[in-house]
């Protein structure tokens, strides 16, 4: 067997507590080498710069150069994998405003900016640098606001339609891009089942309520409705039941199974579910997709090309299981049709009462 070279990954945190740890939790792993550690952004994008690596974990409170700053910078001048590890992942503005420059993922400091437990998470903090590494750098991109580039609907009294939007890891800027355009879909309900932690979804979500009704799920029962986008984390799938009649299911409880929980709403849904895969690694179960497809949803993935990380739209375009979009504005425009044609489905039915 061929030796593999070790993921490198700097370190950048400025208190030297934590970059002593997290050097200690990462060397636990022979896949991963600290080539460098760094006190602020600075010293950051200097060492990116000269040593290429495969991924960096960035704090975000830090003198000379905050992580906020140093993300931009890095996306712009030398584009690579962040994981975010800071204390602040419960705040909302920031969560999303790393996510939105790019970031794969945000990993919470378990107990503040200052993790004397950070240990504890080594295992996870491991996977989690170890996945963000296979990341393709090209496909990084920071999320713009498209507003207004949907013409708006007058909205339906009831729910005509429900996108499913699947975003893995790496995926959350072509989420925000994509909910941002689709704005303006007013016969349309969201659920977006997201790699993220529980505790980043319901931090970043409450910033994105400007764009639509948008709901971190918590466990507890929740309806779907028009312009509203229900955020769910994969750590809690839920489950469905059936609702009311301006509500055609609900969700509610815990099922952590992504395929029961898709399966349920294609055969609730039939042709009124659009499904929408903006990349990350494939399911334990991807079976779902073919009940979609059977029910008479549509399935659409973003080409592997265009995702951060694309293990699971690769497999729908090689198994025929989803149609592939050549890029996000090709993804926006399949789901603008879906739109059009409910609403003409729901005229010509009018029209003939």
């Amino acid at each position: 067997m061929a030796d593999t070279k070790p993921i490198k990954a700097v370190v950048v945190d400025d208190a030297a507590f934590m970059r002593r740890q997290l050097v200690e939790v990462l060397s636990r792993s022979d896949e991963i080498e600290v080539v460098a550690v760094a006190r602020h952004g600075v010293e950051a994008l200097d060492a990116i710069k000269t040593l290429h690596p495969d991924v960096v974990t960035l704090d975000v409170d830090m003198p000379v150069m905050d992580g906020l700053t140093t993300i931009k910078h890095i996306m712009i001048k030398h584009p690579v994998p962040v994981v975010m590890v800071s204390g602040l992942a419960d705040h909302g503005k920031i969560t999303f405003e790393a996510l939105r420059l790019g970031a794969i993922d945000f990993f919470p400091k378990p107990s503040g900016t200052i993790s004397k437990d950070i240990k504890d998470k080594g295992t996870e903090l491991i996977e989690t640098l170890k996945l963000a590494a296979r990341a393709n750098p090209l496909a990084i991109k920071r999320a713009f606001s498209h507003a207004g580039s949907c013409c708006q609907q007058k909205a339906p009294k009831e729910m005509q339609g429900v996108v499913l939007i699947l975003a893995g890891r790496g995926a959350v800027s072509s989420f925000i891009r994509l909910v941002t355009a689709l704005e303006g879909l007013n016969n349309l309900g969201f659920i977006s089942v997201q790699h993220v932690s529980e505790t980043v979804l319901t931090a970043y979500g409450r910033e994105l309520t400007g764009l639509l009704d948008c709901v971190p799920y918590s466990g507890q029962g929740i309806r779907l409705k028009t312009r509203r986008c229900v955020l769910i984390s994969e750590e809690k799938v839920p489950g469905v039941r059936n609702g009311k009649k301006d509500s055609p299911f609900e969700l509610e409880g815990t099922v952590n199974n992504l395929n029961e929980f898709a399966s349920k709403l294609s055969k609730t849904l039939g042709n009124r579910l659009c499904t929408v895969v903006l990349g990350g690694e494939v399911p334990d179960d991807p079976s779902f997709l073919s009940e979609i497809s059977s029910q008479g949803g549509q399935v659409y993935a973003l080409h592997p090309d265009r995702c951060v990380c694309s293990d699971f739209p690769q497999l729908i375009r090689e198994k025929g299981l989803g149609h592939i979009a050549s890029g996000e504005h090709d993804l926006w425009r399949h789901v603008q049709t879906f739109s059009r044609r409910l609403l003409l489905e729901e005229a010509q039915k009018g029209s003939n009462r």
